[in-house]
């Protein structure tokens, strides 16, 4: 069965060997992909789960499957790596949620800053990077759906999660990505960058400080780059 006919449903939809497939999922799969009763598809539970099922049933508002087979895939990647950055007006929150899934990333964490252009981030917008992420798991080959979420506290984040290493962007960083850990948490500024007493806090909390390069980037290019030399640094490219 082809790689890229792999269509995500949530693990609510998935009761034992039965999986009801919700109405907008189906209409693609029978209009889009042509699938008809009988068939094989090929669906992913975004926790590591493929599952092979037929279609048994379908009408107007939803699909039945029986899975006929399953299997858990490992991560491509051993380094877990969160990514915090402060949203921007436009798209390109979209590029960095949907390249930071290419990428790997498990968890995005958008949060605020003293140069916040954007202080909220609404429901559907939440929504729309969530299906930004299920597109790019699936166009990735990877089985893994990252979770989103938003808070104007970062340093709480900082202060309750188990981070091997802490990682700020910045100008005036080492180049060289720090060793030796496992679980990170990179954090990407806003345009304006982070001010002084922000870049501090961090450092106080143990944040090392890494440069990406010699000019200014702007936040979805500083976002790719970052996650980019971490995986280098540690051969997982």
């Amino acid at each position: 069965m082809e790689a890229h006919n792999i269509f995500y449903i949530s693990s609510s939809y998935i009761k034992g060997k039965e999986v009801v497939v919700p109405c907008a999922r189906s209409q693609h799969i029978t209009k889009a992909m042509r699938k008809k009763k009988g068939e094989m598809i090929t669906i992913t539970d975004g926790r590591g789960y493929k599952y092979v099922a037929e279609l048994i049933g379908m009408n107007r508002s939803e699909m039945r499957a029986r899975i006929v087979s399953s299997e858990y895939i490992h991560r491509k990647s051993s380094l877990d790596i969160s990514l915090g950055f402060v949203p921007v007006k436009g798209s390109r929150n979209d590029t960095i949620v949907e390249k930071g899934t290419e990428l790997g990333i498990l968890r995005f964490i958008l949060f605020t800053s003293e140069h916040s252009v954007l202080r909220k981030v609404g429901k559907q917008k939440m929504s729309r990077f969530q299906y930004i992420a299920q597109s790019a798991m699936i166009q990735s080959q990877q089985y893994y759906m990252p979770e989103i979420i938003f808070t104007p506290d970062i340093m709480h984040v900082l202060k309750t999660g188990k981070y091997d290493k802490v990682i700020l962007t910045d100008q005036h960083g080492s180049v060289d990505v720090p060793l030796g850990a496992n679980r990170f948490l990179l954090l990407i500024g806003p345009e304006g960058g982070f001010s002084n007493s922000e870049r501090d806090a961090f450092v106080s909390h143990g944040a090392s400080l890494l440069r990406l390069g010699h000019v200014r980037l702007r936040s979805e290019t500083a976002a790719i780059v970052g996650v980019t030399k971490i995986l280098a640094a540690y051969g997982e490219l």
